[in-house]
């Protein structure tokens, strides 16, 4: 396993997905990003308006380039969120207009979640991770919890890396998890 600084975590993200040709799975744990996220769909949803946070979402130039960078992989994208409940309203906003709204409408991802709570026999990271051909993981390094990234870590099987643990994680939540 490596310590990458932000710059060459976020480089070599790019180049993971990029170069991913089969599939690739997304674990998310926070349950807030916007300390990082200014859109001004997020916003309009914060301050109550969900129709014109809707209208914004499928106007952002983010939410619709990514969407483009999955549909134009050839690998099949699966992401599950560990979700706590009462949801925060971020959660709310990134179900609806992220998830439902861009990803799912348009088939880019497939998408569950599943209770963090319920997730008893598991030690759940601290920082999303991805797990890329499963061959590279990479795990985003966050300040104190927030969503503010601060670099990452990358575990790579070439290099003698074992994955098992996310693997083995991937599969449970999978199992556990209720698709969108």
């Amino acid at each position: 396993m490596k310590h990458l600084p932000l710059d060459d975590a976020l480089r070599m993200f790019n180049k993971l997905f990029s170069a991913a040709r089969h599939d690739m799975f997304k674990l998310e744990v926070l349950q807030d990003y916007s300390i990082v996220d200014d859109s001004p769909s997020l916003t309009a949803w914060l301050a109550g308006d969900m129709q014109k946070a809707r209208e914004l979402g499928r106007q952002s130039e983010d939410i619709i380039a990514y969407r483009k960078k999955c549909l134009a992989s050839p690998a099949a994208i699966t992401r599950v969120h560990a979700v706590k409940e009462p949801y925060t309203a971020y959660l709310d906003w990134e179900i609806e207009v992220c998830y439902k709204d861009s990803l799912l409408a348009y088939n880019a991802e497939s998408i569950s979640l599943v209770n963090h709570d319920a997730i008893t026999d598991t030690d759940i990271p601290a920082g999303d991770f991805w797990i890329f051909d499963n061959e590279h993981v990479l795990q985003w390094e966050y300040q104190n919890g927030s969503g503010k990234l601060m670099g990452g870590y990358l575990w790579d099987t070439s290099a003698g890396d074992s994955i098992a643990y996310f693997q083995k994680l991937r599969d449970k939540l999978l199992n556990m998890a209720t698709p969108l």
